[in-house]
């Protein structure tokens, strides 16, 4: 049998739980990112432009205009990453009707003044086009994921790895393929989770964003299903703070970025779209 409780200790149990009902809890702190981005084709919008985003990235504001267009006046598809308080991007350094047969990285400290530190060739014969370069951290290894297109081959490009030689990022491998991914892909993205690789992928052909696995970056790719409707590319992905995962593509048909969400990088929500006037293909990182 449960004895009765005094008044006086009921009393002071139930204040106790009133009172910390009435203590407001802190809420989760959204992500505050940045994205790094070009606005367009015409000579002045081929540059870099850095947004900031304080909501968690459905809606950014311009943080810099950077005026930065590489060695070459031309900057698009920038990748951005940060090590040791450095922020670095890699960049397509010529214009879609031009050849290309390097990528570039570019290294700055406050997001405003950028400096080009390295130019990377193909290493790929009769290459004609190098595009969409997307970095790739594990661990302190940092890797760059490129679409190339060969002159010889009309199948269109495939994507390939470089790995940095050195913490300064200023030098850097020679190629090697993703095997399994094949002809007529690009704007390949890679995150891992857990012991498996996840490429999100434009075909060409059917213009789908495509979700492919492995557990090797570099071999054993098989297609894993095509997301949302045809009509996107460039997609990147951005881990949050609550530990989701958001994607960003761009609408190239009709402009504008979207995004969607995923807890485990297979099930995603629709796609909505995000208030960042003028982005185009980008990426975006926790500030």
């Amino acid at each position: 049998m449960t004895r009765p409780r005094p008044l006086v200790a009921v009393v002071g149990v139930l204040a106790f739980i009133l009172g910390a009902l009435a203590v407001p809890q802190p809420a989760s702190a959204a992500t505050t990112l940045v994205y790094t981005t070009f606005k367009g084709d015409g000579a002045a919008d081929q540059e870099l432009w850095v947004y900031q985003s304080t909501n968690g990235g459905t809606s950014y504001d311009v943080l810099y205009d950077t005026n930065f267009r590489g060695p070459t006046g031309v900057l698009r598809d920038p990748s951005i990453i940060k090590r040791d308080g450095t922020y670095y991007v890699a960049y397509t350094w010529q214009s879609w009707t031009t050849n290309s047969t390097y990528f570039a990285v570019a290294r700055s400290t406050d997001l405003r003044n950028w400096t080009n530190i390295a130019t990377v060739p193909s290493g790929i014969a009769s290459t004609r086009n190098v595009w969409a370069p997307e970095f790739h951290i594990e661990g302190s290894t940092v890797r760059v994921i490129v679409s190339v297109r060969q002159s010889t081959n009309s199948s269109g490009f495939r994507p390939y790895v470089y790995t940095a030689q050195n913490p300064g990022l200023t030098s850097w491998s020679g190629p090697q393929q993703m095997r399994g991914l094949g002809y007529n892909y690009i704007d390949t993205y890679v995150v891992k989770s857990g012991s498996t690789y996840h490429a999100f992928t434009k075909n060409e052909s059917t213009k789908y964003i495509e979700r492919w696995t492995s557990i090797s970056l570099t071999s054993g790719w098989t297609r894993a299903g095509t997301l949302w409707s045809s009509g996107y590319e460039g997609p990147s992905l951005v881990r949050l703070d609550n530990g989701q995962y958001r994607i960003y593509v761009d609408k190239y048909t009709n402009g504008g970025i979207w995004t969607a969400t995923s807890s485990n990088l297979t099930s995603w929500t629709g796609l909505s779209l995000v208030d960042c006037s003028g982005c185009r293909h980008g990426t975006a990182i926790p500030k």
